[in-house]
């Protein structure tokens, strides 16, 4: 009777702690500026200063910037801001205005990328 009342103990510190360890690890990647998602970009467009020719960009932003990514390589960034769009995008879509991304919309976030370079 011990040992089975052991045995239960130290199960239940150990699921304890994993479900500790994955909640913080969970809060530290879902910052509320944090998003993350994949674009095909058809047509050459600049962020900033760089150019992006055609092709599938891993995208990712923080609380002040945006890096675009191919095969795994930071090819640009840019300074940007969150702004509200009051509802939650169905779909990630970039907006470009005259050859240049002015905005990244997030599916599933009711707030957008501003691009403030």
């Amino acid at each position: 009777m011990l040992r089975r009342s052991k045995c239960f103990v130290m199960t239940a510190v150990a699921v304890m702690i994993l479900m500790m360890a994955t909640g913080a690890g969970a809060s530290a990647a879902g910052k509320k500026g944090d998003a993350a998602t994949t674009v095909d970009i058809l047509n050459a467009v600049s962020l900033g200063s760089q150019q992006l020719k055609p092709g599938t960009y891993e995208v990712t932003a923080d609380d002040t910037k945006v890096k675009f990514a191919l095969n795994g390589k930071v090819v640009a960034e840019a300074a940007a801001q969150w702004k509200d769009g009051g509802a939650k995008s169905k779909y990630s879509t970039i907006v470009a205005t005259s050859g240049k991304i002015k905005e990244i919309r997030f599916a599933g976030k009711d707030r957008y990328l501003e691009i403030t370079e």
